[in-house]
């Protein structure tokens, strides 16, 4: 995206040198505005106005080419405000708290039932504030996710707003929600493995399979907001016995299927990752009988998108996803094959135990760092926002 040098464009301008300065930084004032086409005294301004709210530092100075001045290097500070994650699945809550830039402070988790979620998550919202000894202005919003394998994909959404809502007039913050697969896909973006790319589709292994597509740096939205229900396409040609239909991606390749193959039910999603053990032969079984099935998703994705890459990663952790990666090898040949490429067909998220909290812990920037973002965010209606909050998401202080 590129900048103007009209007046009523500051709010934009600011977003895209913060962008720039997240994604690539350390980098010259110089730099950003060679990137966005912005003038270099815009660019000074614009950083001015961040340094004086922290959110960026400068790190060093790097000397220039030729004759020119050296520059003075900039950095995001992931310490100038902290985030709060709410994952939902299922009956389970975790909430944590986190730096700017994806990393865990603390973290709590519990069950709940419907009617208590709302107060459970403001309890230990507040309590991690409280452990940490937190100034509570120095929080910049909350991001949240929900999981639910129970609904369609439409109710599950309406459901997912409804918990929004509700979640930030009760803790007074902004709360900006995603699917998890599009949460973790905006941290790819920021902090991760597509820092550099313009297109990818980031596929998610939850209790269903999840995609975000991702097309100019922007998270790409379907009818109603919904897009990347990827578990649900037929991967099969056998039917099933009960209801006549083909076999979705969702019943070889999700944690579900791995819990049902395990028949694993109602355990708490850490206590089942934790009891997994690498030598568990129904585990083998189920990695061999999930790999055909990823490997057709794979194909269609690439033969569909014909994106930079796929990144792949989920609620579960690396020796579960190595050997299921191992076997997708080699890939279904598709239109990925044509022509030279700078990066390669698949990439595994690393430390992939932590891509989810991480994602969502993020989603608060990533509302701030593009007006197209700002739909993901919902602000109560009696928030009398901080001097950051009120910079971050152009809102009045």
């Amino acid at each position: 995206m590129k900048g103007s040098n009209a007046k009523q464009n500051k709010a934009l301008n600011l977003r895209l040198a913060l962008s720039q300065i997240v994604a690539l930084g350390p980098i010259s004032r110089v730099e950003i505005a060679r990137n966005t086409n912005l003038t270099k005294q815009t660019i000074t301004n614009m950083v001015e106005t961040l340094l004086e709210h922290d959110l960026v530092s400068e790190v060093g100075i790097k000397k220039a080419e030729g004759a020119g001045k050296p520059s003075k290097m900039l950095c995001f500070n992931e310490k100038a405000a902290y985030s709060i994650a709410i994952r939902i699945m299922e009956n389970e809550l975790f909430v944590g708290m986190f730096k700017l830039n994806g990393d865990c402070i603390n973290s709590l988790t519990t069950l709940f039932s419907p009617n208590e979620l709302v107060s459970k998550a403001t309890y230990l919202v507040n309590t991690l504030v409280n452990i940490e000894n937190i100034d509570s202005s120095k929080v910049l919003a909350v991001g949240l996710a929900m999981q639910d394998s129970n609904n369609f994909a439409l109710d599950a959404h309406k459901v997912a707003k409804e918990t929004q809502v509700a979640l930030a007039e009760s803790l007074n913050l902004p709360v900006a929600l995603e699917s998890t697969a599009s949460a973790c896909a905006a941290y790819q973006m920021l902090f991760g493995e597509a820092q550099t790319l313009q297109s990818f589709v980031y596929v998610h292994i939850g209790n269903r399979v999840e995609s975000s597509v991702v097309y100019n740096r922007d998270i790409l939205l379907g009818q109603n907001g919904l897009t990347g229900a990827l578990g649900d396409i037929f991967v099969t040609p056998e039917t099933d016995n009960d209801t006549g239909e083909l076999g979705r991606l969702n019943d070889f390749s999700s944690l579900n299927s791995l819990k049902a193959a395990l028949n694993i039910d109602n355990q708490k999603h850490d206590d089942f990752l934790a009891n997994l053990t690498a030598d568990n032969k129904l585990l083998e079984s189920w990695v061999n009988r999930a790999e055909e099935p990823m490997r057709i998703a794979i194909h269609t994705i690439e033969s569909i998108f014909n994106s930079q890459t796929i990144i792949l990663g989920g609620a579960i952790n690396d020796w579960l996803l190595d050997p299921l990666i191992k076997q997708l090898r080699p890939s279904i040949p598709s239109i990925a094959h044509s022509g030279e490429r700078q990066v390669i067909r698949l990439i595994k998220t690393p430390e992939v135990s932590q891509i989810t909290q991480k994602g969502i812990a993020t989603l608060p920037l990533y509302a701030a760092l593009g007006f197209e973002n700002h739909h993901i965010l919902y602000c109560p209606t009696a928030l009398q926002a901080t001097p950051l909050q009120a910079l971050i998401y152009a809102l009045d202080a």
